[in-house]
């Protein structure tokens, strides 16, 4: 937020992407380091409400909207990408 602050007066935009699980080498690595890969995979899914573990595009889609004149007024946002694990998973 301080960068926006500090960008704004020459019309510089600040924001960021906070990434869910999303379908990477990095993801990957630490599935395969755990003691049941699968399992791990699965919690990860599981703890999505949307069910899936997100790609490189659900990400990239992010990016190419905060760049796109459609946001040329915003800035300093934190936009999750994470197929709804920060809000939470329903009551069972």
């Amino acid at each position: 937020k301080c960068m926006a602050l500090d960008g704004a007066g020459v019309r510089i935009r600040v924001n960021c992407i906070c990434p869910g699980y999303v379908e990477t080498a990095m993801l990957e690595g630490f599935f395969a380091a755990q003691p049941d890969p699968a399992h791990a995979r699965r919690l990860a899914q599981q703890r999505t409400p949307l069910g899936r573990l997100g790609s490189a595009a659900d990400i990239a889609a992010g990016f190419a909207f905060l760049a796109s004149d459609e946001a040329a007024w915003i800035t300093g946002i934190a936009l999750v990408i994470d197929g709804g694990v920060v809000a939470g998973l329903p009551p069972a």
